[in-house]
């Protein structure tokens, strides 16, 4: 994360924190809190919020679509101003507060006041009793306006109240998911740092094909995160001609292209647990089936289509188990073993990663704004 996105995350929390205090002890005026709200989802850069506050702030025009609100339809929807049909109420919340505090003042002036005269001043002998039902369906009819105004106006400034508090919950989870993910960021770092540097050649080329997003650099990303793959396998578990057989007493290939099966191998001579390892190898043959398939396209000359959600997630993924290689690798302590039995040779630093000189103690190269360590 770069240092103005988390220091945009930083004052949204503390924006999200200071908003809900206000509206939950504070008697400030609705347009207060909407433009507080603004804040936070600029912050955020969340636009399908600043578009729903800016229409609770403004009203809702004619010819309005439920659609235009995007994720925040779903407080639009809870706090009733939009139906599950599409209707919906035009008038704005700051408006709505102000019809509020006029119906209070009209249900406190419209109080019945009985007829000072006798019913011989009245046409007839009932109209006394006539006029004060009518004073009394008058009040109600006030006294009905007004509830219904006032329902209306909790119930959207509890769904305005509900995205402060979703968001404030997000900030936070994302802190304690970036703090995990840092810790396994280092352990990654240190592994490609001390054992395969070239995987840092990876690391970059797939942050700026991912940057670019179109499908085809997106694709492009995913074999990039295979040949990622391949290079953390050259590292622990070299190819090899002959066979190696797994602890099933299965002969498995571990040339240059059998990177599956030679992460395998290192994984199954460093994991005691079968049940770790069984868990290991469904997430490398989850992982391997998805990049190997868009490899396939990319060399027969297919587009594959890719969105940036499937990309991400898998990149994620594959990140991850190199963590967990990593761990593997720090957890023994041992040299990698090669498919001939012999301890596989640690790389050195690549001049094109770090410096001329192949020094690792070069300046941390950048791409797009990620980090890798080298």
């Amino acid at each position: 994360m770069s240092n103005n996105t988390g220091s945009r995350l930083t004052e949204a929390k503390s924006v999200a924190n200071d908003l809900l205090q206000k509206m939950e002890s504070t008697d400030l005026s609705i347009e207060r809190h909407l433009l507080q709200a603004k804040r936070l989802a600029r912050l955020l850069r969340d636009s399908d919020a600043q578009t729903w506050l800016d229409l609770e702030i403004s009203g809702y025009k004619e010819g309005f679509s439920a659609k235009t609100l995007g994720n925040c339809l779903r407080y639009a929807q809870a706090g009733g101003r939009v139906s599950k049909d599409g209707k919906y109420y035009s008038s704005s919340l700051p408006r709505l507060e102000a019809a509020c505090n006029a119906g209070r003042q009209r249900v406190e002036n419209a109080t019945p006041k009985a007829s000072t005269g006798t019913a011989e001043d009245f046409m007839a002998a009932d109209a006394t009793i006539k006029l004060l039902h009518s004073q009394v369906a008058a009040l109600n009819s006030v006294k009905e306006a007004y509830l219904n105004n006032v329902e209306l106006f909790s119930s959207l400034k509890a769904a305005v109240h509900g995205y402060v508090t979703d968001t404030l919950i997000a900030i936070e989870f994302g802190n304690v998911a970036e703090s995990i993910f840092d810790g396994l960021r280092q352990e990654v770092d240190t592994f490609v740092r001390s054992h395969c540097p070239k995987a840092a050649e990876k690391l970059i080329a797939i942050a700026e094909r991912m940057a670019e997003g179109t499908s085809e650099a997106l694709a492009e990303a995913l074999t990039s995160c295979r040949r990622l793959l391949m290079t953390v396998a050259d590292s622990v578990f070299p190819p090899a001609d002959e066979d190696w057989l797994d602890g099933s007493g299965k002969p498995r290939k571990v040339g240059a292209d059998n990177y599956k099966n030679r992460l395998l191998a290192f994984i199954e001579t460093r994991l005691k647990s079968d049940s770790s390892l069984a868990i290991l190898e469904n997430e490398l043959e989850h992982l391997c089936s998805r990049l190997d398939a868009v490899y396939e396209k990319t060399c027969k000359g297919v587009h594959a289509d890719v969105s940036v959600e499937e990309a991400r997630l898998a990149i994620i993924e594959g990140y991850i188990f190199v963590g967990e290689i990593a761990r593997l690798q720090k957890s023994t302590g041992q040299p990698s073993v090669g498919g001939d039995g012999k301890p596989a040779p640690q790389p050195q630093c690549s001049a094109s990663i770090a410096n001329p000189k192949g020094e690792c103690d070069a300046p941390t190269p950048r791409s797009s704004g990620n980090r890798i360590n080298c």
